[in-house]
């Protein structure tokens, strides 16, 4: 059984799937978008939408992870509520993500463009 698929049955150690793979993970994604911003602006906005969907396929799959391994977690029972709490946060993220890129300069009128 590869590890993808031992992350997605909740078999990997709550502590693993959430801080290296969620939060290693998650943030990788933020600092490419944030660094791939910082150099081409918003001119690579169809970039950026490839890292985001990227990062949104990431996001699926760990936080469908961290939901499992929180359900299976032996410990204190604050842990898997506070790991599921992240992963609601983590949808925040998410969303705030796709509303800063929708509204880059230029965004609208490039859209409007295009598709009229």
């Amino acid at each position: 059984m590869n590890w993808f698929r031992t992350a997605w049955l909740g078999r990997l150690p709550l502590w693993l799937t959430y801080w290296v793979l969620g939060v290693g993970g998650n943030m990788s994604f933020v600092a490419l978008l944030l660094a791939t911003y910082a150099v081409a602006g918003a001119g690579a906005q169809p970039l950026l939408w490839g890292l985001y969907l990227a990062s949104l396929i990431w996001f699926v799959f760990i936080f469908g992870a961290i939901w499992r391994a929180a359900g299976v977690y032996p410990g204190r029972r604050i842990w898997p509520l506070l790991a599921r709490l992240g992963v609601l946060i983590g949808i925040a993220r998410m969303s705030a993500e796709a509303l800063l890129i929708v509204n880059l300069p230029g965004i609208t009128q490039h859209l409007a463009a295009r598709w009229v």
